[in-house]
């Protein structure tokens, strides 16, 4: 299960991990969006269930058809473009220090520089980016693994448990041990993707 979920992650690993994708395949992830919403809304006992499900087939239809991403950059060295290595290259190396100034070096940029235009591209700050990136890699481990919360805190980058248990708390509404006994998906109802999306 873990190498299913480890692969079908892989598509956030691409070097511009942007996707677009001809109208009916966009159809089907509007679809998802859609269906995602209108889920999180009702009273279904197993409303959590039903939209981590929906999120699945939503990565899997990407995943399916990312060989067919009509995705053209103009450049590769636009503002945006750097900020789009940067995340990617965050989803990859969530488990180490990435600190802003360890960033802002490595892609040969002054940490004010690398703040402002994060927030600009992205609509998050660079911390709270990073700190919902191993997040999510935790609410992943916390479903389809055993191991213990304590290393799954340090597996995913944090520097104690308490500074994990804080962010967990912030993001998805709930503690890590709540999350993995219920399993709880509060984060995909409170994320940027509720909301419906259109085919305009």
């Amino acid at each position: 299960m873990q190498d299913n979920l480890n692969e079908l992650l892989s598509i956030f690993e691409a070097p511009l991990p942007i996707y677009r994708f001809e109208q009916n395949n966009k159809d089907k992830i509007i679809d998802t969006l859609n269906d995602i919403f209108i889920i999180s809304k009702s009273e279904n006992p197993v409303r959590d269930l039903s939209i981590h499900c929906r999120f699945i087939d939503l990565l899997c239809t990407i995943y399916n058809h990312r060989n067919e991403n009509i995705y053209m950059p103009e450049t590769l060295n636009t503002p945006a473009s750097k900020i789009y290595s940067i995340t990617a290259y965050i989803h990859n190396h969530y488990n180490e220090d990435l600190s802003l100034s360890v960033l802002a070096n490595k892609f040969f940029l002054s940490k004010y520089y690398l703040s402002h235009l994060f927030k600009e591209v992205t609509g998050f700050s660079l911390t709270d980016y990073i700190q919902m990136t191993r997040i999510r890699n935790a609410q992943q481990l916390l479903l389809f693994t055993d191991k213990k919360i304590t290393d799954i805190a340090t597996q995913c980058g944090f520097s104690s448990f308490s500074q994990f248990n804080r962010a967990f708390n912030k993001y998805c509404k709930t503690s890590p041990s709540n999350y993995r006994k219920k399993g709880n998906a509060s984060f995909a109802r409170t994320s940027p993707l509720s909301v419906v999306y259109t085919r305009d």
